[in-house]
């Protein structure tokens, strides 16, 4: 047999086999394949629909009803319980929009001598029952098509065969554990006023205000709730999933799951009324990663992540809010500060801020920000809850400093007035931490003292945070200590740094210097801190300090600038003093400019030492 010959024997089986699949698809080898354009084949629409039964060959599986179409779905054959609503409507859509690509009539069955049951429909694989507007629908499911992607399928009382998408028919409950709701709290139509967690010797309680948002701590201690940690306690509730439905018997044996006596019981309510209660024992032996759930409203016993009981019960401080300023920085209208001097700030036109006194000045609005948003960030440890005598131990009765922050309001008839909607009060200072308190609770919190170096105390920590201005051009000599060692530079032409006499070694990145001269130049403060020759030990400014000594051309007028460093700031770097108008001030350094200051001048320095 010739090679030619050979191909042709196989493209026409090819083609033949091709043939045979196309007319076994319409459901019989000689049935002409329908040419009509496919139309919906169940007239109903899915939200009329209150009840579906499935049967699985000739046995009731299950039902799920509900009562109109914003009603959950839930099951009542062959035990009540929630439904998945998802898997429900997926079903039904699928069923409204049902568009047949095949049709099969009787009068071609019989034409070619075939029956139902050569498309598996006399004893269907799954029956789908839908009841809508006093009408019922009954669909069975038969044999799959040869290639597998289509399944047959008949309406009771129609004698017509159709095909439908194999995808429809795989997603059909098989077993009753298909269609429940994996949802171990549903939250939808409740809005408690109480969460609550029982637990031995490691429970709390939250009382919940659903109208302001506002929450706050009950058990064991009262206290203030922190509003995102609450919510992400509900979320990490509402989104949490049955894993496996163990036992449906009320009277099933509580104890050998770990729930006789319970170990650990959330609860959702409104008063003193439980609304929703969920009990958690023990893990099974060979699942430590579980644990045993028992739902009161159905009292069925399932298993859930063991995390979910891991994140029940933290201690209740977990919860606790610990601001000691609960504000909103944007609706602010002024702040007076009370301690060593008295002064206060109101916001102006256009967003501007200035002092409220006889000399009124306009305050930098990048460090009114930074203030705010400080104050609006703070937060501290409990260091003591309940107390009584704010004086003996605290230094708060008295306070040492107050800061009072004011929001513009209207009431009801109409009359403006400025509202106090923060006050922190600061005391003493004992082992790296401040002591402090609001005027609304008895706790007095330890807070971290860079914190609250930030935080303006004297009205001149409002000025403009500029430390100096000058050009690289004005840069005549730059001398720089490090680490009881000194080298100076000299600047001959633009971009152009060599060493001045009595200084040795190679300047590998003249650019560098001349960037780092540049920042120098522009050197502001990321805050102030304090000013007076006092204050250099307390910031640890020792005689013989890291330095740089810039030397300016000033015209007939020259100057020299000198910039020192001391102990490390809040923002990691150390603090910086220099004098500004004959009047020595202690600043925070910026990060950015420091690191150009030890990368070009530092370092270099520090290699050459070595």
């Amino acid at each position: 047999m010739t090679p030619w010959r050979t191909t042709w024997i196989l493209l026409a089986l090819v083609v033949a086999l091709f043939a045979f699949i196309v007319v076994f698809e319409r459901g019989s080898g000689n049935l002409p394949v329908d040419k009509i354009t496919p139309t919906r084949l169940l007239s109903f629409k899915a939200a009329d629909v209150t009840n579906i039964a499935v049967h699985v060959t000739n046995q009731l599986l299950l039902r799920v009803v509900r009562t109109n179409a914003t009603s959950p779905w839930a099951l009542t054959v062959p035990i009540s319980y929630p439904a998945q609503q998802h898997a429900v409507e997926w079903i039904l859509a699928q069923l409204e929009n049902l568009q047949p690509q095949t049709r099969i009539s009787q009068d071609e069955m019989t034409a070619h001598k075939r029956t139902s049951a050569e498309y598996g429909l006399d004893l269907p694989a799954a029956t789908v029952t839908i009841q809508f507007q006093g009408q019922r629908k009954e669909i069975h499911f038969g044999a799959r098509t040869p290639l597998g992607d289509q399944i047959f399928a008949q309406v009771l009382h129609e004698p017509e065969v159709f095909t439908a998408p194999a995808a429809l028919f795989n997603r059909l409950p098989r077993a009753v554990n298909d269609w429940r709701d994996t949802t171990l709290i549903d939250f939808r139509g409740i809005a408690p006023t109480r969460l609550e967690v029982r637990s031995p010797g490691n429970g709390f309680a939250i009382e919940v205000d659903q109208t302001n948002k506002v929450f706050a701590l009950t058990k064991p201690t009262p206290a203030r709730a922190d509003a995102g940690k609450v919510d992400l306690l509900v979320r990490q509730l509402a989104a949490a999933q049955v894993t496996a439905f163990i036992n449906d018997n009320p009277r099933a044996d509580l104890e050998s799951y770990g729930l006789q006596p319970v170990e650990t019981e959330f609860a959702a309510g409104i008063g003193t009324n439980d609304l929703i209660v969920v009990q958690f024992g023990k893990s099974p032996t060979n699942d430590p990663g579980s644990v045993y759930a028992r739902r009161m409203a159905q009292t069925n016993i399932v298993l859930v992540s063991k995390e979910l009981l891991d994140f029940l019960q933290q201690p209740h401080k977990e919860f606790r809010d610990l601001r000691l300023m609960n504000f909103d920085p944007a609706t602010v209208d002024s702040v007076e500060v009370v301690g060593l001097t008295n002064f206060m700030v109101r916001r102006s036109t256009n967003d501007t801020w200035v002092t409220a006194d006889a000399s009124p000045m306009t305050i930098d609005a990048g460090l009114m920000k930074d203030w705010l948003d400080s104050m609006a960030r703070l937060t501290g440890d409990v260091e003591a809850d309940v107390v009584t005598d704010f004086k003996t131990l605290y230094g708060l009765d008295p306070p040492a400093r107050q800061y009072v922050i004011r929001a513009a309001s209207t009431n009801s008839a109409g009359i403006a007035s400025n509202r106090v909607v923060a006050e922190l009060h600061l005391g003493s200072v004992q082992d790296e931490k401040v002591f402090a308190r609001r005027p609304d609770e008895a706790t007095v919190y330890a807070v971290r003292p860079g914190d609250i170096a930030r935080l303006p105390y004297e009205r001149w920590q409002l000025q403009p945070r500029r430390v100096w201005s000058f050009t690289t051009n004005q840069v005549s000599r730059l001398t720089v200590e490090y680490r009881g060692k000194s080298r100076t530079f000299q600047r001959s032409a633009a971009n152009q740094w060599n060493y001045a006499p009595g200084s040795q070694g190679i300047i590998r990145n003249p650019l560098a210097i001349e960037e780092t001269v540049h920042h120098l130049g522009e050197l502001r403060a990321a805050a102030w801190t304090a000013r007076g020759e006092d204050y250099r030990l307390v910031y640890g400014f020792k005689d013989n300090p890291d330095a740089i000594t810039l030397e300016l051309k000033n015209g007939d007028k020259p100057q020299t600038l000198r910039l020192e460093f001391g102990n490390r700031a809040p923002n990691q770097v150390p603090y910086g003093l220099a004098v500004i108008d004959g009047q020595t001030r202690i600043f925070e350094i910026p990060v950015t400019t420091f690191l150009y200051i030890v990368r070009d001048l530092f370092n270099p320095l520090a290699s050459a030492a070595n």
